[in-house]
């Protein structure tokens, strides 16, 4: 929700999905998650609990859902 808010946010409603697209694709072909900022980058396909993927989900889906309002989707 966070990706495709901030997406709206940044390309307009129309492309809100390439931001999420754009994040997955680089989490399959991303190096293993051996440190902090890898597990971040690949927070899409860490098991639920993970402590990178719960904070990473939490704060993507604040700053979406804030620029989202702010800004509303760009036209």
């Amino acid at each position: 929700m966070g990706l495709v808010a901030l997406g709206a946010a940044l390309t307009g409603g129309q492309y809100a999905w390439t931001l999420p697209f754009a994040w997955l694709s680089f989490s399959f072909f991303a190096p293993p998650p051996t440190s902090a900022p890898m597990e971040v980058a690949m927070w899409m396909l860490l098991p639920p609990g993970t402590a990178a993927g719960t904070w990473t989900t939490l704060v993507l889906a604040v700053v979406g859902s804030a620029a989202y309002a702010v800004a509303g989707p760009r036209r």
